[in-house]
Parts: C-alpha cells; sequence; structure tokens
C-alpha cells in the first residue's frame, strides 16, 4: 500500500494521531502546521501556569468563621474553565451551612452558581473561549452520561458524582495563605472574584443583558421558570398554584404569566412576598397562616371553574366521595422549602414543610401535576389509595427540570424581550466586602434576591 501522503506543511497522519489529547483541542492547528509553542499559549492556565498561583479574594467558611480571605488559584483540569465572576446570587439553600458555627471539614466557597468571563481554559476545553460570557448553572449538562442521552440533563451525572470510588469529584481549586486548601461548594462555589469550573456547567451567553440579572438564571429565576415551561408546560387558560413567593417560586409565577394561565395564585406567609408576587403576574394571593387548615379547600373554590356541568366540559362542584378529587388545580409548585434559618419576617406555619408538601400534593385535581422544588429533611406521607388511583403526577424539583445548555439561551431572549423579568428580583445588591450580610440577608429572608457584584 502506498504511503499516506504528507500535507504541504510537512504534517503526517501518524503524526497527527500521535499527539493524542493534544490532536483533540487543536488538531486544526497543527495540521495546518501550529507550532506547539502557539498551541500552548492557548491555554496558559493548564500548560503554562500563568493562571496557576495568582491571587483573588472570596468568601471562605473555614472552620468556625464565613469571612472573605485572600486566595491563590491552584493548577486547573484540561477540562476546567477559568471565569474572572461579575455577579452572583446567594441560593437560600446555603445559608444553614454557611452561617453556621460548628466546625467545618474543610474549608469552602459557598454556592453552586455564577457569571463571569472566561480568562482561561484547559486544553480539552471546547464549549467556551477566552472573552465568553458564562453563566455558570447549578447543574450540569455533559451530553453523553446515561441521564443526558435519556433526555434527563436535570440529573446529568456529572453534577451527581458519577466518579470512581475514592476519586474526588471536586478536588480543591485554591488555597490560603497558610497552605490550606480550598474546594469550591458542588465544584462550583461563586462567592469569589475568581471560579473555576468544569465546562459541563458553562453555558456560553451571547447578549449584553447585564450580568447582575444573567446570574439569576443560574439557578434560582431559571430553576423557577423551567418548571412551568420545561418540565410541567403550564397550559394556556389552566390553573396554577404555587407555594413560596421567593426568587424561584417568583419564577414560576412569571412561567405562568409568560404562558398564558387562567390564573396564578401564589402563597406565601410573608407580606411583601405577596405583595410581590402580584407585580411579577400572580393574579391573587393568599398568606397560609391565615387561611389555615382550610387552605386546600379555599384553593379548590378557586379553581373549580364557571360550570359543574359534566357533559358542557364542567369540573365537579361536589365536596362528598370521589367528587371532590376532580377539585383543584391543574399544575401546583411547590417552592416554599424548609425554613432554614430564624427569619426576620413572617414565619413559615410549618418549619419543617412537610405539610406544605402535602397541602401541594392535595391541592391538585384528578390528573393534575405537582412539582415538589422545595425541601424537606422529614418523610412525607401520602394515601395510598390516592397515590394509585387519583392520576396525579409527581414531578421533582431539581432545577425545575431545566435543560441548561438548551433553556438559558431561550430565557435570555426573553429578558431582552421582556417577558422574563430579571431585574425586578434584584432587591439589593452587594460588594464581595459585603458578602456575608448577602447571605445574612438571604437567611432572614429580608429580601427577594441579593446580587453580588464584583469589581
Amino acid at each position: 500500500m502506498a504511503p499516506h501522503p504528507r500535507n504541504r506543511r510537512g504534517v503526517s497522519r501518524r503524526q497527527v494521531l500521535k499527539s493524542g489529547a493534544a490532536a483533540l483541542s487543536g488538531s486544526a492547528a497543527l495540521l495546518a502546521g501550529a507550532t506547539p509553542d502557539a498551541q500552548n499559549a492557548r491555554a496558559p492556565a493548564v500548560l503554562t501556569g500563568a493562571q496557576t498561583g495568582r491571587t483573588f479574594r472570596g468568601l471562605v467558611r473555614h472552620d468556625t468563621t464565613l469571612d472573605v480571605q485572600e486566595l491563590r488559584l491552584l493548577p486547573i483540569d484540561p477540562r476546567q474553565v477559568v471565569i474572572r465572576s461579575q455577579a452572583v446570587a446567594p441560593c437560600y439553600t446555603i445559608v444553614r451551612g454557611a452561617l453556621g458555627t460548628s466546625p467545618i471539614r474543610r474549608a469552602e466557597v459557598p454556592n453552586h452558581c455564577g457569571f463571569g468571563v472566561v480568562e482561561a481554559a484547559g486544553p480539552m476545553v471546547k464549549r467556551v473561549q477566552v472573552g465568553d460570557r458564562i453563566v455558570v448553572a447549578g447543574t450540569s449538562q455533559c451530553g453523553q452520561c446515561y441521564q443526558c442521552l435519556q433526555g434527563r440533563p436535570d440529573y446529568c451525572q456529572f453534577t451527581f458524582f458519577s466518579n470512581a470510588p475514592g476519586v474526588e469529584a471536586f478536588p480543591p481549586f485554591a488555597e490560603l495563605r497558610d497552605g490550606t486548601r480550598v474546594y469550591a461548594q458542588a465544584g462550583i462555589g461563586g462567592l469569589s472574584e475568581i471560579m473555576t469550573v468544569f465546562e459541563e456547567y458553562c453555558v456560553p451567553i451571547f447578549s449584553d443583558v447585564p450580568a447582575a440579572e444573567l446570574t439569576l438564571l443560574g439557578d434560582q429565576l431559571a430553576s423557577g421558570f423551567a418548571a412551568g415551561h420545561a418540565e410541567m408546560h403550564f397550559q394556556p387558560g389552566s390553573d396554577v398554584v404555587i407555594f413560596g413567593a421567593g426568587p424561584v417560586g417568583l419564577g414560576a409565577i412569571q412561567a405562568g404569566r409568560v404562558t398564558g394561565a387562567g390564573q396564578v395564585i401564589a402563597i406565601d406567609p410573608i407580606k411583601y412576598r405577596r405583595e410581590f408576587a402580584l407585580k411579577m403576574g400572580a393574579t391573587l394571593v393568599l398568606d397560609p397562616v391565615a387561611e389555615g387548615d382550610g387552605l386546600v379547600e379555599r384553593v379548590r373554590e378557586l379553581c373549580r371553574g364557571p360550570s359543574d356541568r359534566r357533559f358542557a366540559g364542567g369540573v365537579s362542584w361536589g365536596r362528598a366521595g370521589n367528587a371532590v378529587m376532580a377539585r383543584g388545580a391543574d399544575f401546583v409548585v411547590e417552592a416554599a422549602g424548609l425554613q432554614a434559618f430564624p427569619p426576620k419576617t413572617e414565619a413559615q406555619p410549618d418549619p419543617t414543610n412537610v405539610k406544605t408538601v402535602q397541602q401541594a400534593w392535595d391541592c391538585a385535581r384528578m390528573g393534575g401535576h405537582v412539582m415538589l422544588m422545595g425541601l424537606t429533611l422529614q418523610p412525607v406521607s401520602f394515601p395510598g389509595a390516592s397515590l394509585a388511583l387519583l392520576g396525579r403526577t409527581i414531578h421533582p424539583g431539581q432545577q425545575g427540570g431545566l435543560h441548561a445548555m438548551r433553556d438559558i439561551p431561550r430565557y435570555v431572549k426573553l429578558i431582552e424581550k421582556g417577558a422574563l423579568d430579571a431585574k425586578s428580583m434584584i432587591t439589593k445588591r452587594y460588594t464581595l466586602a459585603d458578602s456575608r450580610q448577602a447571605v445574612q440577608d438571604t437567611a432572614d429572608r429580608t429580601i427577594i434576591t441579593g446580587v453580588i457584584e464584583f469589581a
């Protein structure tokens, strides 16, 4: 057989194949005759060490404290990206761990989302380039694992630590002055001037929407909106009920407005949040404390429709036997969550959130849909017969079913068109120096969403 011809630059097919990982990240450059030095210059964080050792600041939970510390960047993985943070919104789910006073096992930068600009990328990174604006999502989307291939990237196995036994899913990314290694919570962190994350979490954004608004698409706003758009698919004219009018619940409320729901009922014990929900698209708000044990029946009455004539498409108004099960909302989102920290506002009627989860189930009609986005750490009981016979679908609330690479760019377009309101949801802004207070205000529930902006 004749030997494979060489190209004009004198690079043979065998040479390309022998280059291994370098060919994967830059075979086009090799075939064009680019020198190894030119290749190395494109990934300084890994190949030249230019990023390694750079200093930056971050909010660090270490030992018994939470404060801003100076950090030094460690070498990154070939599939990691160095991101200069521009804005981040602390999530309520981090407050118990971040503000705790018990000694922590390892130093950690809290949070699990963010927004910034790519400053360096490992040689195996394909999704993003230096200079890209990036939403760092709370859930990865690798596109290759079993879950992604089954159409459920909201359960991407990269997020759920499907690594080999004994191998750290996310190694430390920085160190303190004394050499203490610092980890990023969930492999992301976010409350620091620099993030290093695997490319599977990165969503490039080609828009000039402000960073403070875009960072809400990494978690809270995008998760709530996805509940009604990506997973349960709110229908025009449908009855939608949202438990909780925090940043996630408000995302679901906006989904109801954008999709044309017939009514969107928001339920929250905090007065200012009920008022805010009306501005975001709720058509009616309820106080669960004031409603007490009559809350479920109140919702059923509100959703009963204009007629009970079954042959005219009406819904039964009956309150006995099976008739009552036909009454209720088409879609229910439980986004209240447990009370992780004593609030400085009105408290939840059930801090464990168990009762709220049960009420969300009871508020749905036969054949209706319930998404459980809020968290409870206690067992929850449901009637066995109802589970088996009523046809209600329970949807898990992992980021609302968000497909990060598909949905986040869509939501950016909705923000650009004014259909999705991210700006109004930012009710307080902070600097990194005030970042601990941002976490505290989130815990106190005195704000809707706080955003830390980096200089």
